[in-house]
């Protein structure tokens, strides 16, 4: 399977890590993200993925509608899929944190999540992790 790269976002399969690592470069509007997340699907799907990496530094808030693909689509589907571990790297500024967590707030689901600020310590932290 090969990665998924475009303008605005990268989604490969982190071998040596073992994740998904996913970085969003930039605005990203609704059907893009629509368009990656399905990818992301099928490659937690196809290389049996337990933990994750999503980089939303670049981008401040989610498209609109994004916030809610996030918690009723994005969410329910990776738990169903196998997914075990998430790490977020968020944006610096308050407004941006804060939507990206509201967004991640799943409070259904035993996926254990943490926010980071960079994505070196968020990628440490995910390897750290034993599934």
């Amino acid at each position: 399977m090969v990665d998924f790269i475009r303008s605005y976002v990268t989604a490969v399969h982190n071998a040596e890590a073992a994740c998904l690592q996913v970085t969003f470069k930039g605005f990203i509007n609704y059907d893009e993200l629509v368009e990656v997340i399905a990818y992301e699907f099928e490659m937690i799907r196809h290389y049996k993925i337990k933990k994750c990496l999503v980089n939303l530094r670049e981008i401040s808030v989610y498209p609109d509608g994004g916030q809610d693909y996030i918690k009723e689509v994005w969410f329910p589907q990776v738990i169903k899929d196998g997914m075990l571990i998430a790490a977020f790297v968020v944006p610096d500024d308050t407004f941006g944190k804060m939507s990206m967590q509201e967004a991640h707030n799943y409070p259904q689901s035993n996926l254990l999540m943490k926010h980071f600020n960079d994505a070196d310590q968020a990628l440490a932290w995910l390897v750290s992790q034993q599934v």
